[in-house]
């Protein structure tokens, strides 16, 4: 017989109500990040390490779970600073399995300049919850502050653990001499379907085939026909020198050529291809300089990197490139403009090797040098601008738990995390399946193409905007190791305030999956559009376009 101290499964119940206080919790840590007024200039740097969890199967995910609370109450003052992940696993592999004790901690803490590093453990045996914390100060000759707390049922791990983590918060700031006052948050506006600078009331726009004119506040928007797949990709321009741009589309195995007239969406050309082919990205810009763009086309064919170039030639479209090994994207420079870059696939890794620019040179794609980017990046998980109008480049990017970091260069020329969002962004169902193959479709691991970032001026400000979607997964999905599908979905828009991305608008909640979406004037009428494809069914059903009008100064 099971005695009460030997291992137990989590039912479902209780795996749902522990994943409910999770998402509270944690939405309640971002919230107070955003309303905390900023104190003095003064920072604390706190290093948060991997927890212990002694539990049954089943509480595993409770590890990343731990340490996304931990550093988003403690982090919500804001003067503590919380080092980044990477910095805290790189010194953490010196020590390879070793227990954390109070001198590896104190070891690592200064390795990673943090004036506090927190560590401990949770144990649960059957109904029974402890923790144990502690925080060492590795620049100070001072005691080591313990943390103890302890309950009875599972639906109180979360509870107890944001106890601890606004005690040990406290008794920081304390320490430091640092009282912090909370101030009121504000509401992030919702966007209306026309872009309005924020000090002017809406206008109603006139003779236009977008306006749905039944409210005050008109909306610019439109809605495509429902396409019989799921789209995944899409690139407006004008691909056949014909002075009016198509919109251009790639679902799992074909690619599709429209054009909207007026309200109705006509089909232009269509490429399909069986069920051997997996395309995954398209991008367009004339990077062979002959005066018509081509459609840089990514797809893996039978298990293999083949992707190929399409530009119209002599009154149809023509494959000009084939067999590439790249996947390949355009991106804008901020000081040289749109550039082409690619980089290789592995089949155990996915993305292989340094992402390179490609140019056209005798007729042929190439490499021809190295993007200067932050480590660790790949070709789709990025954007660049130069955020402060000040000749330098930044780099926006999300990590793979989609978390969006901006990126600077330092005095030492190397690049350096300027800010890290608190909340979660994007959120992909395109991904590679890594490990299967065509007799094999499971997947041993994935990896997320990551949603566009789309850098653009809107306004007409001289200011450039960063444009995202947000796909929400459902309260237990950002714990779930592969998320399968997101029901709800909104777009974003944010400035850059010189020291952190604040939000300016986003559309209501919309009923499916962003699969991506563009900026550019899709109706053809010299005014821009936020043009998303949404699949329905949690995105792997029916999909659409909505285009909302992007109303400038």
């Amino acid at each position: 017989m099971r005695t009460e101290c030997q291992s137990i499964r989590v039912s479902e119940y209780q795996r749902y109500i522990l994943f409910l206080l999770i998402f509270i919790l944690m939405l309640a840590g971002s919230n107070d990040c955003r309303a905390e007024e900023k104190a003095a200039p003064q920072s604390v740097k706190v290093a948060i390490l991997p927890w212990k969890i002694n539990a049954p199967e089943g509480l595993e995910y409770l590890k990343g779970a731990v340490n996304d609370m931990l550093t988003s109450r403690i982090g919500s003052e804001p003067p503590i600073e919380i080092i980044k992940e990477s910095s805290i696993k790189s010194a953490l592999s010196k020590y390879g399995s070793e227990a954390i004790t109070e001198d590896i901690a104190k070891n690592i803490g200064k390795e990673v300049n943090a004036d506090y590093v927190v560590y401990g453990s949770i144990t649960v045996i059957a109904d029974s919850i402890s923790i144990d914390a502690k925080s060492v100060a590795p620049k100070k000759v001072i005691a080591p502050i313990f943390f103890a707390s302890q309950g009875k049922g599972l639906e109180n791990i979360i509870l107890l653990v944001n106890e601890t983590a606004k005690d040990t918060k406290t008794k920081i700031l304390n320490a430091e001499g640092i009282t912090a006052k909370a101030a009121p948050g504000a509401e992030t506006p919702s966007y209306t379907g026309k872009f309005v600078a924020k000090e002017k009331p809406a206008e109603i726009a006139k003779d236009d085939d977008f306006v749905i004119a039944e409210k005050v506040n008109a909306k610019g928007i439109w809605k495509s026909p429902q396409f019989p797949t799921a789209m995944k990709y899409i690139e407006i321009a004008d691909v056949d020198g014909d002075k009016k741009n198509e919109i251009v589309m790639v679902d799992s195995h074909s690619l599709f050529i429209y054009r909207l007239n007026g309200q109705k969406l006509e089909i232009v050309k269509e490429f399909k291809e069986d069920v051997s082919v997996k395309n995954y990205s398209i991008s367009i810009a004339d990077m062979n300089n002959n005066g018509i763009p081509e459609i840089y086309v990514t797809r893996i064919l039978n298990d293999r990197l083949n992707s190929y170039v399409l530009e119209y030639k002599e009154n149809e479209f023509k494959t000009i490139a084939s067999d590439l090994k790249w996947f390949m994207r355009v991106v804008k420079e901020p000081k040289t403009g749109p550039a082409l870059i690619g980089q290789k696939y592995s089949s155990a890794s996915g993305f292989f090797g340094a992402v390179q620019r490609l140019e056209w040179k005798d007729g042929k794609l190439q490499e021809s040098s190295v993007l200067d980017i932050p480590k660790g990046l790949n070709v789709y998980n990025f954007a660049m601008a130069d955020l402060g109008k000040d000749g330098t480049t930044n780099v926006i990017a999300l990590d793979e738990r989609d978390y969006l970091h901006v990126y600077n260069k330092g005095n030492d020329g190397l690049w350096q995390e300027m800010w890290k969002s608190g909340e979660f962004y994007g959120g992909s169902l395109n991904r590679l399946e890594l490990g299967a193959s065509s007799t094999n479709s499971e997947a041993s691991d994935f990896i997320d193409i990551k949603a566009r970032i789309i850098y653009e001026d809107l306004d007409g400000d001289g200011m450039g905007e960063i444009i995202i979607s947000r796909n929400d997964p459902g309260l237990v999905g950002r714990y779930m190791k592969v998320i399968r599908s997101y029901d709800k979905s909104e777009m974003i828009d944010m400035t850059w305030e010189g020291y952190e991305l604040e939000e300016n608008w986003k559309t209501k909640k919309i009923d499916g999956y962003i699969a991506d979406y563009a900026v550019s004037d899709i109706d053809n009428d010299s005014q821009k559009e936020l043009a998303i494809v949404i699949v329905m069914d949690g995105g792997t059903g029916k999909s659409y376009i909505m285009a909302y009008k992007m109303k400038g100064k």
